[in-house]
């Protein structure tokens, strides 16, 4: 006999924060490629996870003289595959600010919903170099709050040390990538598959343990989500 679950699904929010920097211009097909991958992943997911989930989308490309929000928490079975025309790499690089507008923008989204989480993935070939607004301390104590609300955060960079940035973030889970189109696309694929396992391991806890699902409060969830996520980054590093 099937189960049945909570009527109320996990809206998981999926985040991408791309660096649209000038010097992403020779990795520009791979981005591109990348991220298709990683979205055709997330609507698998939605297929798949439909019963306990529903997947929402926001990608923001960042450089010095805008931040373009192509998609903005749209359900993902509306997001498209990017084309080239999309993605135009120019001038450099306001991390911070891009990671300050986006995360506080999708956190006043999500502020009053009972059953959310927000996997963020931050993709870039260079360090902070343009910010007006943000610092790297305030960025740095927001991330640390929206960890504490459940949220997850992967930091991908090329050409630096991608683990030491992050720990200056306070992201835990970071991953370097070599600065060439397979280096992209290995790198995309590594978080669009631990995803993958991350959503896998929250539709079996709502299918498995339905009584304790039910009763968990706020920060009990938030605390087990963050804790899967960092699961299924381990595990995808050790394979």
């Amino acid at each position: 006999m099937k189960k049945e679950i909570a009527k109320e699904k996990t809206q998981v929010y999926n985040v991408v924060i791309l660096d649209k920097s000038g010097s992403m211009s020779s990795i520009k097909t791979a981005a591109v490629e990348g991220f298709n991958e990683t979205l055709a992943g997330i609507k698998k997911a939605q297929e798949i996870f439909a019963e306990t989930q529903q997947h929402y989308l926001s990608l923001v490309a960042f450089c010095s003289c805008e931040l373009k929000v192509l998609y903005d928490k749209v359900p993902v079975s509306e997001a498209r595959p990017l084309d080239m025309n999309d993605y135009q790499p120019c001038c450099c690089t306001p991390l911070f600010d891009a990671m300050g507008f986006t995360l506080t923008d999708i956190r006043k989204h999500v502020k009053e919903l009972t059953n959310a989480m927000v996997v963020v993935t931050i993709i870039t070939d260079g360090l902070e170099n343009a910010s007006k607004e943000y610092s790297g301390s305030a960025v740095k104590n927001l991330v640390e709050e929206l960890r504490h609300e459940g949220w997850t955060f992967t930091y991908m960079g090329a050409n630096q040390d991608a683990v030491e940035v992050a720990v200056t973030l306070s992201i835990r889970n970071a991953r370097n990538f070599d600065y060439s189109s397979s280096g992209t696309k290995r790198a995309m694929e590594k978080d669009s598959c631990t995803r993958m396992n991350l959503f896998q391991r929250i539709h079996d806890f709502r299918m498995e343990n339905q009584d304790v699902d039910a009763f968990m409060s706020n920060e009990e969830r938030n605390e087990l989500y963050a804790n899967m996520a960092d699961e299924a980054f381990d595990e995808e590093e050790q394979l």
